[in-house]
């Protein structure tokens, strides 16, 4: 099985993670991947920035997938959703796994933003982690 986790950082997408380790195999493939949300003409400056603290954060959680594979991606786009949904077909994964809410600092009434696209959008299966 490969799964794609929707990983930014937050607390729900820790809690994913975590969640996730509970119904995988070992030989599973894991692909931890985060979305840099970047208008098209930022500044170069402000991309590595948002790429060194992306790679930080995802430093921090692949000390808890030791022992599996794992694959850690950066991507950057304006539209984290299809990135995600592009990526995982791409990889060819079996599901994506994302937290209910992530650090847009929008909130929505029952799921975030990207969750609530990724549920609409993907013909992949879609696991939102409350």
């Amino acid at each position: 099985m490969k799964i794609l986790i929707a990983y930014d950082g937050s607390d729900h997408s820790k809690k994913a993670v975590f969640f996730t380790l509970n119904f995988i195999k070992k030989e599973d493939e894991i692909y931890l991947v985060t979305v840099i949300k970047e208008a098209p003409k930022s500044p170069e400056q402000k991309i590595i920035q948002a790429r060194e603290e992306a790679e930080q954060k995802q430093k921090e959680v692949l000390k808890d997938l030791e022992g599996y594979k794992v694959t850690a991606e950066i991507l950057e786009s304006p539209d984290v959703s299809s990135a995600l949904i592009e990526y995982c077909k791409k990889v060819n994964c079996n599901m994506i796994v994302t937290g209910s809410r992530g650090l847009t600092g929008l909130k929505k009434a029952i799921l975030g933003s990207v969750s609530s696209e990724l549920v609409s959008k993907s013909d992949i299966p879609v696991l939102v982690v409350k």
